[in-house]
């Protein structure tokens, strides 16, 4: 599978991540995340970040971030590179400290950057229950809630704007209401292995930064080039997967089956291709492929959202 290009522009916002090798530590000691955060408030000045949220895990941190003047590839190499020197000179080791390249999902600001702030805080808790994210040192929900003094490199008034006058407060309560009623994990959410957002999002981005985009070699690239996911992959797998042959997929005769509406699913999700060419593959009207797509998105059976998990499982790996 195709390694996803980056969509970078001025005024973006990512949802980044950056895992250890073979999922090791990559902070060992408190001084490792301080050292971070110091590089983390370098990265931003020198490279004109905003950073919204964090959360540093063991092998693993969250980066809310915000590229007024883009750049966010410079500015993560930066990061992780000058951090992993630190950290081998440190811990006498030598060697790659993260697990390939970071992953960062485009995120829609508007519909977003509130619910992905709280998901990034509430790490901690997800991972281990008996963990008080409100006390946890190393994410940036104590100086939201005003427990911690705000760094300067940190910004928090975006995000509280949201609460107008309440704003900490709010925010305090907001974040209390995802520990009682649970959140959603927006990985879920991810399309084409590069974006978060609503559709009408997702296709302008799609249409403003990728199509005709030229790959590394100089050749002009489609969309379903840069998101990394062939149509053709997909299909393969469904067939597999139900141990059918593409022509089952199609059938006029029955037109309302698990592997077709599964088969729309997982190409608009992964594949970024639009109602119309997903009709020619599996044999809908582009409306009957909105209505198959919302179906298994928002209102699977037990047994297609079981199928929906493992085909994703094989996709994305």
């Amino acid at each position: 599978m195709a390694r996803p290009l980056r969509i970078e522009y001025p005024g973006a916002y990512y949802h980044v991540t950056s895992r250890g090798n073979e999922r090791k530590a990559i902070f060992r000691t408190d001084k490792d995340r301080v050292r971070f955060l110091e590089l983390l408030g370098r990265a931003v000045e020198q490279f004109h970040l905003r950073v919204h949220a964090y959360a540093l895990m063991q092998n693993h941190y969250h980066l809310l971030v915000e590229t007024p003047r883009a750049g966010l590839n410079r500015a993560l190499r930066y990061l992780n590179g000058v951090y992993t020197q630190a950290f081998n000179r440190r811990h006498q080791r030598v060697g790659h400290l993260f697990q390939g390249r970071y992953k960062a999902i485009l995120v829609d600001r508007d519909s977003y950057l509130l619910e992905l702030s709280r998901y990034i805080h509430l790490n901690p808790w997800r991972i281990r229950k008996s963990e008080d994210p409100f006390t946890y040192r190393w994410s940036s929900l104590g100086a939201y809630t005003g427990r911690t003094p705000i760094p300067p490199w940190l910004t928090v008034r975006e995000v509280l704007g949201y609460f107008g006058s309440k704003d900490m407060k709010g925010y305090r309560g907001f974040v209390l209401d995802g520990i009682k009623n649970g959140i959603k994990t927006p990985w879920d959410e991810v399309q084409g292995q590069a974006m978060i957002g609503p559709q009408e999002f997702v296709e302008e981005m799609a249409e403003r930064h990728l199509r005709g985009k030229e790959d590394t070699k100089g050749e002009v690239t489609g969309i379903r080039d840069i998101v990394g996911i062939r149509p053709e992959e997909v299909l393969r797998e469904v067939k597999k997967y139900f141990r059918i042959e593409e022509g089952e997929i199609r059938k006029r005769g029955q037109r309302y089956t698990e592997p077709r509406y599964l088969t729309s699913y997982l190409l608009r999700q992964y594949c970024l291709m639009s109602l119309r060419e997903i009709g020619e593959r599996v044999g809908l009207h582009y409306s009957a492929v909105g209505n198959a797509v919302r179906r298994v998105r928002e209102n699977p059976t037990r047994a297609m959202a079981r199928s929906r998990k493992e085909l994703e499982t094989k996709i994305k790996h």
